[in-house]
Formats: C-alpha cells, structure tokens, sequence
C-alpha cells in the first residue's frame, strides 16, 4: 500500500512539472505570423515547414524586386482572391463527393489507387501555380517581368 502511494504521488509530481515547463515554453514561443518570418520557435517553422511555405514569400520577394505599382499590386490580389475561391469550389466538391478514398485496408495497400490519387492532386495544385504566374505575368510591364523571372531563379534564403 506504501508502495502505491509513492508511486501515485511520483506520477502526479512528474505531470505537474510536465505541465509547468509547457506552460512555461507556451509563454516564450512568438506567434506573430504576419511578418516574412515566423518565429514561432521549432526547426519545422524556421524551415517554413508546414505553417509557412516558401512559395509565398518568394512571389512576394519577386514582386517586390519587380517594382510593382499601386494598380498592379491590386491587379494580383484580384487574381489572387479569385484562385481562392476556385480552390475553396474545388475543396466544396471534394467534400460534396461524400466518400473519402480509402487506399489502406486490412487486406493491403491499394498502391495504384493512392499514387494516382497524389498525381491527381499534384497536377491540381501544379496548374493553379502555373495559372497564377502567367496571370501575374499579364500584369506586370516587360522590364518588370525581367525582373521578377530574375529574382524568382535566385536560390531561396
């Protein structure tokens, strides 16, 4: 009985301290993600992992190299709004199909199924990316399109 009871305040004790040094790293991490870094804390957001991805702040860079003007920058933004609303339409359907694909069974893997799925949704988001960046090049003068092609080939930071 002894026993149990130094084992049950042992495991309380344990949880507390967990719960205090998370309390106390949750206070320390910054979650202002509204500047070209995020400094969130962890190696994935450093990277841009999955909260930021580079692509993002590279057009952004790129633009900013192209030196775009008040009526071009709203320009993009409508072209931006309107890719938005295509890819919110293409996530209504894929909710409104009903059945989500299942390529995992007790029996195996159904690998066919999952690979051409991914290539489905890779060619997607492959010509969205596209669509945009011929509609931004639309937009901008022929000197600014040098410009931002150049600054998009330089290596990422």
């Amino acid at each position: 009985m002894k026993v149990l009871k130094t084992l049950a305040i042992v495991t309380i004790s344990g949880i507390m301290a967990t719960t205090a040094v998370s309390a106390i790293n949750a206070e320390n991490i910054k979650t202002d993600c509204k500047s070209s870094k995020c400094e969130r804390g962890g190696d994935k957001h450093e990277r841009g992992g999955k909260h930021h991805r580079g692509g993002k702040h590279q057009m952004k860079a790129a633009l900013k190299a192209a030196e775009i003007t008040s009526e071009q920058k709203t320009a993009i933004k409508e072209a931006r709004k309107a890719m938005r609303e295509t890819m919110k339409a293409k996530r209504a359907e894929m909710r409104a199909s009903g059945t989500k694909p299942v390529f995992v069974t007790v029996n195996g893997v159904d690998r066919e199924g999952m690979i051409s799925k991914s290539v489905e949704r890779a060619t997607f988001r492959a010509n969205m990316k596209a669509d945009m960046m011929e509609k931004v090049l639309t937009i901008l003068t022929p000197e600014q399109k040098v410009k931002f092609v150049q600054a998009l080939a330089e290596p990422r930071k």
